[in-house]
């Protein structure tokens, strides 16, 4: 089972976040820990949804997992740069080569960070940050960089994810339930 964590902060956009989720547990291969920075158990999202997790940063160890995503949402993503211990989780995941996929406004915390020069991504127009190729696009593959342009590509973005972790007889054993194809 491949194990990847969420980092969530106060203003995250929940669909990135739970359709993300979706997704990649159908696969039943892949388990993601949707995880609050914000130091208590419960996150806000965008739209004021209240969100518990299971889990606070804190209290996890961050190489038990395979790789890290980034929802977007303005006001999380600047909370997310705001919060020491999310910027070093994230660092930690680029030090050791793990992916770090990200959507919407969260790519501007990598090319800020320097991981998306030389690369191409794509982002919520007005974030683009660094010396990358920005592609205008719903989601794109660079490697190990997944990107997602915004909410609306949201299952594209998950789906490229699977693909790169699983490969894409993945997509199609979940096809049922995520296509409602038989």
């Amino acid at each position: 089972m491949m194990r990847g964590i969420c980092l969530l902060e106060d203003g995250f956009e929940e669909t990135e976040a739970i359709s993300t989720h979706d997704i990649l547990t159908r696969t039943h291969e892949i388990e993601l820990d949707m995880v609050s920075c914000n130091g208590r158990g419960e996150v806000e999202t965008s739209m004021g949804l209240i969100i518990k997790c299971k889990k606070c940063l804190e209290e996890v160890e961050l190489m038990d997992y395979e790789f890290c995503v980034l929802p977007g949402g303005k006001r999380g993503v600047d909370n997310l740069k705001a919060n020491g211990s999310a910027m070093n989780a994230v660092k930690a995941f680029i030090k050791e080569g793990k992916p770090v996929y990200a959507i919407c406004a969260a790519p501007s915390i990598l090319g800020e960070l320097g991981y998306l020069d030389g690369k191409n991504y794509t982002c919520f127009p007005g974030f683009q940050v660094g010396k990358g190729n920005y592609i205008h696009t719903g989601s794109v593959v660079d490697g190990n960089l997944i990107t997602g342009h915004s909410m609306f590509y949201t299952i594209e973005f998950a789906e490229n994810i699977v693909k790169s972790l699983l490969g894409e007889e993945a997509l199609d054993r979940i096809a049922q339930g995520t296509k409602g194809l038989r």
